[in-house]
């Protein structure tokens, strides 16, 4: 019992002030009104997004509503204290030492951060859940799948879940108080890596990042035993942000079995490494047409550059992607359109958007807009271009500020 208090009070506030680092606003805003329901509430998202921090930070957030420290508890299973104990029975150590400790007898806010670390975690959440304990569970992962797979089995209308992405432009330029879109497109929004000041320490740390997500999220948590293989092909998927994918040519490129490839890149997409962005279709049968190529972007512009030097000399690449990025923030699907002289990058909800890094703007560009819209309509047609502002065609910069 000691051991686990004397862990806990390195990471909780009962005692001491916890470095909450800088607001993610948008986040607090969207997920303060829910702590009052009784919901168990999800943050999902890549490896080092902030999920901790807002955690944290949420735990400010109900402070400053009157809620005492002794009546929240925080614990990170990523903490070495626990490493030989990830079993169900820890949350209930860690409950008991924590209520014997804390003498609460009110409701208490149990975080519970990297939860994907004990198995069948679920099943004690749902318990205590339905038993209506007094107990608010909020908890992250670093994985879509193994949390939406859990969710989905056991606790149907009993989470809301919320997805945690690094930091978009608007957040870049509150957290370093310079619009540099520049830095942004070259460095990403890793909120660690913004925040240092040595580039070579930025490049450094984007390199462990991609190497942990690739080895703690995919390669471990899957049991890969090819992992030259596995680096190879995300190191390559990365770099390639953007193109269509086919598993076809990608298993004879990489010599890996079509079914083990497309496992390995689901994978990589339940990891929030990157983000898939599949062809539109109002019917179910064409959507899923394997003719019908998916897209892939990756989460962060900051892992392109770590992975493929050269990617910062594909401004094309990253005007597109830079977009991918900031409509992902709204839109949980995205789709792209294609016939067979015409082209649309992104259908988000009613947008129809195309991106060129070029105030020359391609006569292309606008006719797969004009195509497209004549065959569905309702749709608002976007260009996204360097530096060019008419009509409606938007600057880069200007639409990533964008509200």
């Amino acid at each position: 019992m000691g051991n686990v208090i004397e862990i806990l009070k390195k990471w909780n506030a009962w005692e001491k002030e916890i470095n909450t680092g800088i607001r993610r606003k948008n986040y607090l805003k969207r997920i303060m009104p829910y702590m009052e329901r009784k919901e168990i509430l999800v943050l999902k998202g890549i490896r080092r997004s902030g999920k901790s921090t807002i955690m944290k930070q949420l735990m400010h957030e109900l402070t400053q509503t009157g809620i005492s420290k002794t009546q929240i508890v925080y614990v990170n299973l990523e903490d070495y204290g626990f490493a030989d104990n990830l079993t169900l029975q820890l949350f209930e150590d860690i409950l008991s030492a924590y209520l014997a400790y804390s003498k609460n007898k009110k409701k208490t806010y149990f975080f519970i951060d990297e939860i994907q670390k004990i198995p069948a975690w679920e099943k004690w959440i749902r318990t205590k859940y339905d038993l209506n304990e007094e107990v608010k569970f909020i908890i992250s992962g670093s994985s879509a799948s193994l949390l939406s797979k859990e969710l989905s089995a056991l606790l149907t209308g009993r989470n809301i879940s919320f997805t945690i992405y690094p930091l978009s432009f608007n957040e870049f330029v509150y957290f370093t108080k310079q619009e540099n879109l520049e830095e942004y497109a070259k460095y990403g929004g890793f909120p660690e890596v913004v925040l240092e000041k040595s580039e070579e320490k930025k490049a450094y740390l984007l390199q462990q990042y991609f190497e942990d997500i690739i080895h703690k999220d995919i390669i471990d948590r899957h049991v890969i035993r090819n992992t030259k293989q596995m680096i190879n092909l995300a190191r390559y998927l990365v770099s390639a942000s953007g193109s269509k994918i086919s598993i076809n040519k990608l298993s004879k490129i990489f010599g890996i079995a079509k079914d083990t490839l497309q496992l390995y890149v689901n994978y990589m997409i339940d990891a929030y490494l990157l983000f898939e962005v599949t062809y539109f279709s109002y019917s179910v049968k064409v959507r899923h047409d394997v003719t019908k190529l998916v897209k892939l972007y990756c989460v962060d512009l900051g892992l392109m550059h770590a992975v493929n030097t050269q990617y910062s000399k594909n401004e094309g690449q990253m005007f597109e992607n830079a977009v991918c990025i900031k409509l992902i923030e709204t839109h949980s699907e995205l789709s792209y359109w294609n016939e067979i002289k015409s082209e649309v990058d992104f259908i988000a909800g009613k947008m129809i958007i195309n991106v060129t890094a070029s105030d020359k703007i391609a006569e292309r560009e606008f006719k797969g807009l004009n195509d497209f819209s004549e065959k569905h309509r309702g749709f608002m047609p976007i260009l996204i271009s360097k530096s060019l502002k008419k009509d409606n065609i938007i600057p880069l910069r200007d639409f990533l500020k964008q509200d």
